[in-house]
C-alpha cells in the first residue's frame, strides 16, 4: 500500500484478520513516512468528521501510551497534542481528554526544572492547573515561547 492508504487505514474497520493494525502502524510508520506530523494532520483533519472522532482518538490514546517519546522534544507533536486536547475539550469528550491527560502523565519524564525569579514580584512566565480543589495534581497549563521557563525545558502537561 501507499503511505496514504496505510494512513487511511488507521480510521476504518479492522478486521479479526488484522486486529493490531493501529498498533503495527504506530510501531513502522517511521519507515515510510518522514514525519510523524503527516499522520498527526491527518487525524486532526479526520477529527472533524463526527463519525471518524471516536477512532482517532483511539488511535492518538494508543500512540501517546505507547510511542511517548514521539511527542516530548518534538514542538511540532507538541502543538498537535495540545491542538487534539483542545479538539477534546471543544466536543465535551470529557472521558477521552480525561484518558489522553492520564496517559501524558504516566508517560513523562521525570525532570527536574530550577527557575529564578528576578524578583518576588516578577510574574511567573507559566500558568498552572490542579490542585486539591480541582481533585487532580498540579500540571503546567501554559508556558510563555521564549521565557526562561520555556528555556529551562518547562513545558504543558508537566507536573
Amino acid at each position: 500500500g501507499t503511505p496514504e492508504r496505510l494512513t487511511m487505514h488507521l480510521v476504518e474497520e479492522h478486521s479479526v484478520v488484522d486486529p493490531t493494525y493501529i498498533e503495527d502502524f504506530l510501531l513502522t510508520y517511521r519507515t515510510f513516512l518522514p514525519s510523524p506530523m503527516v499522520v498527526g494532520k491527518k487525524l486532526l483533519e479526520w477529527f472533524h468528521d463526527p463519525s471518524l472522532r471516536d477512532k482517532v482518538t483511539r488511535v492518538v490514546l494508543l500512540w501517546v501510551n505507547n510511542h511517548f517519546n514521539d511527542f516530548e522534544g518534538d514542538s511540532a507533536m507538541t502543538h498537535f497534542l495540545e491542538e487534539f486536547e483542545y479538539n477534546l475539550e471543544r466536543e465535551k469528550m470529557c472521558g477521552h481528554l480525561r484518558l489522553l491527560n492520564i496517559a501524558c502523565a504516566a508517560k513523562a519524564k521525570l525532570r527536574v526544572v530550577t527557575l529564578t525569579k528576578p524578583s518576588r514580584e516578577a510574574p511567573l512566565s507559566f500558568t498552572l492547573l490542579g490542585g486539591s480543589e480541582k481533585g487532580f495534581r498540579i500540571f503546567i497549563d501554559s508556558v510563555e515561547p521564549g521565557s526562561k521557563a520555556a528555556e529551562a525545558g518547562l513545558k504543558r502537561g508537566d507536573q
